[in-house]
């Protein structure tokens, strides 16, 4: 009796509470979405030969990454600087070249993608310095490249925290805080 009363004064702020406390352990107790996500690609593409064993660095095919947002998925022209002549036999780099004689692109798929509310520069974050591995992992030890597993917004802030470097902008005093939420967030 004593219950049925209490449920039918404060069920439903008992009811809000529930789905508070219940989402939020949910949500912290989870793992990054798409962690371990590895799309098939037009082609198989070793990391593991080309930024591994080669030791090609990361900007020669992702050539935008210190000029814009996006790091930018290579064309088949830059495959063509290497494999105009090398391993030119394979059935793989013949079907690069005839992509590329045909001018029609090769349809890679990406592996990170963010939300469209979240905004993130590769441009800001090579030129502080930072190993295209400290997101992205090992990618020089990867066959196939797959989603990193801690590649979560708590992950980002907490990177964001400890490398807060307070900035002033220019003709106040005021800093930016790269923990405030429209430093990633429209």
């Amino acid at each position: 009796m004593v219950i049925q009363r209490i449920l039918k004064k404060h069920g439903i702020k008992l009811l809000f509470l529930f789905l508070i406390f219940g989402g939020g352990a949910y949500l912290l107790g989870t793992d990054a979405k798409y962690v371990g996500y590895s799309p098939d690609q037009p082609i198989p593409f070793s990391h593991k030969i080309h930024a591994g064993e080669l030791q090609i660095d990361c900007q020669f095919c992702h050539a935008n990454v210190e000029k814009s947002a996006q790091a930018g998925i290579p064309d088949t022209a830059t495959c063509m600087k290497c494999h105009e002549s090398v391993a030119s036999d394979s059935p793989n780099i013949q079907f690069i070249r005839q992509s590329y004689s045909q001018g029609i692109p090769l349809r890679w798929r990406k592996v990170y993608d963010l939300p469209d509310h979240a905004r993130f520069t590769h441009k800001v974050h090579i030129a502080r310095g930072f190993e295209c591995s400290r997101c992205h992992g090992e990618v020089q030890n990867m066959d196939k490249v797959e989603l990193h597993p801690d590649f979560t917004m708590g992950w980002c802030v907490n990177c964001h925290r400890e490398n807060t470097m307070q900035t002033e902008k220019p003709g106040n005093n005021n800093s930016v805080h790269l923990t405030e939420c429209g430093t990633c967030h429209y």
